[in-house]
């Protein structure tokens, strides 16, 4: 007859953990480079989504046109118009045509100063001017 006998194994003492927590305390963890640029990156796309957030809620680039002094109208080219007359009739005090087409250009994404009837253009426009 053949008897197995088997090892029997003490618990862990309390006094042995808190010699493996003790041990452990003074270990200081430190990211490797790939963690301080995913680190750098996270950071960088949070303020990113915070700053588009800011736009978004504070209307910032309405606040930073100015005081609302210089208006938009949008106009429907007829046959015959051109951006000089525009100019002519929309253009505020102190800015000659050159300077108003060159902003209606740019404004309209505009390549030429040449305009086609029945197109929509923005054009701005000052305090005291006819429309």
């Amino acid at each position: 007859m053949h008897t197995d006998t088997t090892t029997v194994l003490p618990f862990p003492h309390r006094d042995a953990r808190r010699q493996r927590t003790a041990a452990r305390s003074g270990v200081r963890l430190e990211l490797t480079p790939r963690g301080r640029a995913l680190v750098t990156t996270i950071a960088f796309l949070a303020g990113l989504v915070v700053a588009a957030l800011a736009l978004l809620v504070f209307d910032v680039p309405a606040a930073l046109a100015g005081s609302g002094q210089e208006q938009q109208i949008s106009v429907t080219v007829e046959a015959g118009d051109t951006l000089w007359e525009y100019a002519e009739r929309y253009a505020p005090e102190g800015v000659s045509e050159q300077e108003y087409i060159a902003q209606v250009r740019t404004m309209n994404h505009l390549p030429t100063g040449r305009v086609a009837a029945g197109q929509q253009l923005e054009l701005p426009v000052g305090d005291g001017v006819d429309r």
